[in-house]
C-alpha cells in the first residue's frame, strides 16, 4: 500500500504532467512579472533557478545596502551565529518544498511536516537561549532595523519566486503567494545574518520570524493578484 502511494505521488510530476502544467500556465495569461526571465522555462527549471537568483539577490541587497558586520569571520565560528544560519536554512528548506507543491496540482501544501524542524529549532532557541543577549537587541533600533532589513532583502526574491510559480499551475493563489513570501523571507533572513549584530537565539526566534511573517503576508496579497487564473 505504501509503495502504491509513493508511486502515485511520483507520477504527479512525470513529463506528461509537466507538459500539462506548462500549457495551463501559458493559457493563464502573462502577468508582467512572469515575462522575460522565466518565460521559456518549465516550472521544473524555473523554480530552482529563481531560488538560486533569490539567494544571490538577497545577499547582494544586504552586502551593498547594509554591509557585513566587521567581525563576521570571527563570529562565523560561534554557536550564536550558526544558530541564526541554521534556523533560516531549516525554514527555507521547508518553505521551498511547500512552494514546489503549491504550484503542482494534487500535491500537499500542509505546512506541519515541512516546517516542523524549523519551528522546533526556533522554539528551543527561544526557550533555552543561554547567550544572555537582550531580547530587544544590542541597540535601541535593533528590532525595526532587523525587521526592515529582512523585508527589503526579501522583496527581489519574492518577485522572482512568484514569477517562477506562474510557470506552474497554482490552484490557491493566496496560499501560494504566502508560501513564496515565507521562502523569500527566510532567504532574506539568511542573508541578513552576515550583517546582524544581534546574536541572541531568542532575538532571532522572535524578530526574524516576525520579519518572515510580514514577507509571507505581502506574498499572499501580491499572489492573490499575480497567481489568479
Amino acid at each position: 500500500m505504501t509503495q502504491m502511494k509513493t508511486a502515485t505521488a511520483s507520477n504527479l510530476i512525470n513529463p506528461n504532467t509537466e507538459d500539462l502544467i506548462r500549457r495551463l500556465a501559458d493559457e493563464a495569461g502573462g502577468a508582467p512579472i512572469a515575462q522575460g526571465l522565466f518565460e521559456r522555462l518549465s516550472f521544473r527549471l524555473a523554480l530552482p533557478l529563481s531560488m538560486f537568483i533569490s539567494v544571490v539577490s538577497a545577499f547582494a541587497v544586504v552586502t551593498f545596502v547594509i554591509g557585513p558586520r566587521p567581525e563576521l569571520i570571527d563570529m562565523a565560528l560561534t554557536w550564536t551565529f550558526q544558530f541564526k544560519v541554521l534556523a533560516m536554512l531549516l525554514l527555507a528548506g521547508g518553505a521551498g518544498l511547500l512552494v514546489r507543491n503549491a504550484a503542482i496540482p494534487g500535491l500537499s501544501t500542509a505546512p506541519v511536516r515541512a516546517l516542523l524542524p524549523a519551528t522546533l529549532f526556533l522554539l528551543v532557541g527561544l526557550a533555552f537561549d543561554p547567550s544572555g543577549f537582550p531580547l530587544t537587541g544590542a541597540r535601541t533600533m535593533s528590532i525595526p532595523n532587523c525587521v526592515l532589513a529582512i523585508v527589503l532583502a526579501s522583496l527581489p526574491a519574492l518577485l522572482l519566486l512568484l514569477a517562477a510559480i506562474r510557470r506552474g499551475a497554482p490552484t490557491r493563489p493566496v496560499g501560494a503567494g504566502a508560501l513564496a513570501g515565507l521562502l523569500a523571507g527566510s532567504l532574506g533572513g539568511l542573508a541578513y545574518t552576515i550583517a546582524c549584530i544581534n546574536d541572541g537565539a531568542a532575538f532571532v526566534a522572535i524578530w526574524y520570524t516576525l520579519a518572515v511573517a510580514i514577507v509571507a503576508a505581502i506574498g499572499a496579497v501580491i499572489g492573490n493578484r499575480l497567481l489568479s487564473w
